[in-house]
């Protein structure tokens, strides 16, 4: 599916720097990549699906931005099949001959008129999926039935309603959510009917007042907690505070990966690396000296747990963070590593960079392979030969 694209897009929506944001594997034969960017004006993602032993891709178009993508189905003889959502409420499952699309009901994407929603992520369970996102939306459903399945999140007063976003599955299939309470920035606004307002009001005695809530505005942190489970059957658990309750910069969670004796582990912004399970909880096992780095995935190469940072590739040896051997030699500019997905399939750490390459390692050494520039153009002329 290629859908149409204008010759001069770039003359009216700026240049076309496309990046690889998001992957998703299958196993080391099969995988899937999204590559675009957000582009609120001209909304447009490239989906690309290989296969390492054909030596191909197929590429698909949409004018959509799409958030995420995930394994829809897997078949042992033959191609997988993939779901995507995008961040207004179409789902599209692209089959390995054809492709799905329908639209979440009361979403921008069927109607201008709708709430203002933005959706994150998508998990099939079984016929229907997960779908999470912002303004309390976590949904189970397929086509046009859906079911709430949110927990019951105490939102305390000058919140908004929660963020929800699905950050993975451990070894047993339970599900890990990340849920973000943020202030309402609009019940600190001056405006005519705020119990402040006067309209005869001198300009300083507004500017005063407008100085007052904006300070108390700012005094109340970005609340995070993380739940587990399953739709509609969900346990609450404790965040540290440093992650939990958040002034300054914007946190979030990574994902959930799990060691060779099936103990759980949940990375995260500020150094959080928390060990446990979701039945006994978890308790924060990370270095104090490493609870400034941005942990963006963690996974598990046999007994090494592999940790991609703001800083590069690290290693994770149950106390602190340190350097991961060998060190990736990019082979070309730019020569800064952004991971956008870090997965191990086959004995193998594989880790896609937002500058449309991935790597690979079995722990001697690192391969890389670089997307063929045609695959990102737009508008797109046809694949390049096999590679």
């Amino acid at each position: 599916m290629i859908e149409s694209d204008d010759e001069d897009f770039e003359e009216l929506y700026g240049r076309w720097e496309p990046s690889l944001y998001n992957a998703v594997m299958v196993s080391e034969r099969y995988f899937a990549l999204l590559v675009g960017g957000p582009r609120w004006d001209d909304p447009y993602t490239i989906v690309l699906r290989r296969d390492t032993i054909d030596r191909t891709f197929d590429r698909d178009d949409v004018r959509r931005q799409l958030n995420d993508i995930q394994v829809y189905a897997a078949p042992q003889d033959g191609e997988p099949s993939y779901v995507a959502l995008s961040v207004s409420g179409d789902i599209y499952i692209f089959h390995p001959e054809t492709t799905e699309h329908f639209i979440i009901p009361g979403t921008k994407a069927e109607t201008e008129d709708a709430p203002d929603i933005s959706f994150y992520t998508i998990t099939p369970i079984g016929d229907q999926f997960l779908v999470a996102g912002n303004r309390g939306w976590l949904k189970l459903g397929h086509d046009k039935t859906w079911q709430d399945v949110a927990p019951q999140v105490d939102v305390p007063p000058a919140y908004k309603q929660p963020q929800f976003r699905i950050i993975g599955k451990d070894h047993n299939g339970e599900l890990y959510l990340e849920v973000k309470l943020t202030p309402d920035r609009r019940q600190f606004l001056l405006y005519p009917g705020h119990p402040l307002y006067r309209e005869d009001m001198p300009e300083e005695e507004e500017e005063a007042i407008e100085a007052k809530l904006d300070k108390e505005f700012k005094s109340y942190p970005d609340l995070m907690m993380m739940y587990t489970g399953s739709p509609g059957n969900w346990k609450k658990h404790d965040l540290p505070d440093r992650v939990a309750k958040v002034k300054e910069d914007a946190v979030s969670l990574s994902n959930v990966c799990t060691d060779q004796k099936g103990f759980d582990y949940v990375l995260g912004d500020k150094g959080l690396i928390m060990k446990g399970s979701a039945q006994s909880g978890f308790t924060d096992i990370s270095f104090l000296g490493d609870r400034n780095t941005r942990i963006s995935f963690g996974e598990f190469l046999g007994d090494k747990m592999i940790v991609t940072t703001s800083d590069g590739v690290s290693q994770f040896d149950g106390h602190m963070l340190s350097p991961f051997s060998p060190k990736i030699k990019v082979n070309a500019p730019p020569y800064l590593v952004q991971t956008s997905n870090l997965q191990i399939e086959g004995g193998k750490a594989y880790l896609f960079d937002y500058q449309l390459r991935y790597f690979w390692t079995d722990g001697a050494t690192w391969d890389q392979y670089d997307i063929p520039k045609e695959l990102s153009e737009r508008p797109f002329k046809g694949n390049p030969p096999r590679m």
